[in-house]
């Protein structure tokens, strides 16, 4: 990396408002750190529906985006009690879906 890039990202993250952000999230994340878990890792949720739409040959629903990104890997194990309540399911396809099934 070019050293004047870093040195504008040191900037950015020195800012008094980037810091308050990174408090405000990693208090967010500790106050239940089971909401914030899922198996995508760096991979968007917008990628992963790319790519399960490639293997299917059609576009996925939004529950098989989310199923794929919130269940153990080779299992049919949801990651966390709230990722397998149907009610958190609707609220996130209600909050992110944006297609018609």
């Amino acid at each position: 990396m070019r050293r004047d890039c870093w040195q504008s990202l040191c900037n950015i993250w020195a800012a008094e408002r980037w810091q308050e952000t990174s408090t405000t999230m990693k208090v967010n994340w500790a106050a239940n750190p089971e909401a914030n878990t899922h198996t995508s890792g760096f991979v968007s949720f917008a990628i992963h529906r790319s790519i399960l739409e490639k293997e299917l040959k059609w576009p996925p629903t939004f529950q098989k985006v989310f199923d794929k990104t919130h269940k153990k890997k080779g299992t049919d194990q949801y990651i966390s009690d709230r990722a397998q309540e149907e009610s958190y399911s609707q609220q996130m396809t209600e909050k992110y879906a944006r297609e018609k099934e």
